[in-house]
């Protein structure tokens, strides 16, 4: 017992944290401390040897704990369900403790492959010199067990990491364009695309603003873009020719806004950017209860003007049997009531209820049609950042076989943003164009024009009013939203 006591502390605690020292300065090349790791504990196996200070009973040592870091592994997946953000790592930890700058160099630049596998090779790769060297006597039979524990504990880790929401919904909106604001290529919507496809009057436009600085700048959540652009297009003289001008200049690259008039970056901050007065106008749904407290604490107020009418709508995988779900079915999905398809008439399959970002314009609608029946924890995923670690967000729907989402209609139809969907009817009614307008689909909401009340330029109120207009009721429609008459 004195002699396991004695590896315990010198062997093990003492020799793993002075190797895990040097691992601080090769942080940024992790695979090229391992080798050079790998070779000292050679180097020290063989004088150990040569001192004859090494013995059967310390390969037995080694070999406990090879077993006893793959299990802790394990169990730390297990019941961290693969999230690496999880308390339930501290088992890992504790037992790794030894490992501990090796793994605070690691986890600091997001390296957390290295942070897990990492003390299993070196301790492995140390008791294979150990085995060399001494040749012990084993047991077959041993060696059997010992190697099934290993293979059947690391297998086990490995498949839940891979099968966990961490890992399995992480590839919903990858914000691919638009300076990482928009999950939609919105290029064919530029104002200064040639063969665009924004809507066109037929007729000239019967506002006109001249002067590029008397032009309201605008931002918008994405499936607006196309409207406001358009609008933009038919309204500001040039805008053509000002934003093509303006892309083409390293500001365009710099402030990332994806236009100097005509701008994009999204629902969540495009309202910041609103509430810091540099922005005149956003396009999309109403602010959540956090940009209001934003705009509160910033001693603002929106104002909002319904310029088109639109339909919040459900989705679910095309294969999917269930087609039609009530208001009140869909609440109790997403409070967690309901859980399995076939409580609503379909398979025997647990529902992933994906849900969107808080500050998006999706999220603060359904948040809306929720009312006061609060929304389960969204299923989340996890990515690893550099320098910032382990980074959880909200898992978004990528087409799987037993997800519900939810949306805008253009957002799903007009942007095509997702294949192999169908949207269902809520309380035995269809999205349509005339249910829409007629207002008997359910969750039928509107297309916003949100200002500040501050701001009282005079061309912010002539663009509102000629929203309204005939002609921009007209571009409104043609877009993909209903128009208000």
């Amino acid at each position: 017992m004195k002699q396991y006591l004695y590896y315990f502390f010198s062997r093990y605690i003492l020799l793993y944290f002075f190797l895990s020292i040097p691992a601080i300065g090769f942080m940024y090349v992790p695979e090229l401390y391992l080798p050079i790791m790998i070779l000292f504990l050679w180097i020290y196996t063989f004088m150990l040897k040569r001192k004859n200070n090494l013995q059967k009973d310390y390969f037995l040592f080694q070999a406990f704990l090879v077993l006893l870091i793959s299990i802790a592994l394990c169990i730390s997946f297990i019941l961290s369900q693969g999230y690496l953000s999880s308390p339930y790592w501290n088992i890992f930890y504790i037992i790794t403790l030894p490992f501990s700058p090796l793994i605070l160099s690691s986890t600091t630049f997001g390296n957390y492959s290295v942070v897990f596998i990492s003390p299993i090779i070196i301790l492995l790769a140390h008791l294979i010199f150990i085995y060399a060297m001494t040749k012990p006597q084993i047991q077959t039979r041993r060696i059997t067990i010992w190697s099934l524990v290993m293979i059947i504990t690391t297998t086990t880790s490995l498949y839940i990491y891979q099968n966990s929401p961490s890992q399995k919904f992480k590839g919903g909106h990858d914000f691919d364009y638009m300076n990482g604001y928009s999950s939609t290529d919105l290029s064919p919507f530029y104002p200064y695309t040639e063969d665009s496809q924004l809507v066109e009057l037929q007729e000239p436009s019967t506002f006109i603003i001249e002067n590029k600085e008397d032009m309201p700048v605008l931002d918008g959540a994405e499936a607006c873009y196309p409207v406001y652009s358009a609008i933009a297009k038919a309204v500001y003289k040039d805008i053509d020719q000002i934003e093509k001008a303006y892309s083409e200049t390293e500001d365009y690259n710099y402030y990332n806004t994806n236009g100097k008039i005509v701008t994009f970056t999204n629902t969540s901050v495009g309202y910041t950017r609103l509430i810091n007065g540099e922005v005149d106008m956003f396009f999309g749904a109403k602010p959540s209860k956090s940009q209001l407290a934003e705009a509160k604490a910033a001693g603002v107020e929106f104002e909002y003007t319904p310029i088109g009418q639109e339909a919040f709508v459900f989705f679910v995988n095309e294969n999917n049997p269930v087609s039609h779900l009530s208001t009140q079915q869909i609440k109790d999905i997403y409070h967690g009531d309901i859980t399995n398809w076939q409580e609503v008439g379909g398979q025997n399959k647990d529902i992933l209820a994906f849900q969107r970002p808080e500050k998006s314009g999706s999220q603060s609608m359904m948040t809306h049609f929720m009312g006061d029946v609060s929304l389960k924890e969204p299923l989340q995923y996890e990515y690893v950042s550099a320098m910032t670690g382990i980074i959880t967000d909200t898992a978004q729907y990528n087409g799987e076989k037993d997800a519900i989402g939810y949306t805008f209609r253009y957002f799903l139809e007009g942007l095509h943003q997702e294949q192999n969907v169908k949207i269902l009817s809520v309380d035995g009614v269809e999205p349509t164009t005339e249910n829409i307008k007629n207002q008997t689909y359910p969750i039928s909401t509107y297309l916003y024009c949100v200002t500040l009340k501050s701001n009282q330029k005079e061309n912010v109120k002539k663009l509102k009013d000629y929203l309204l207009s005939s002609q921009g009721q007209y571009i409104i429609e043609k877009t993909g939203y209903c128009a208000l008459n």
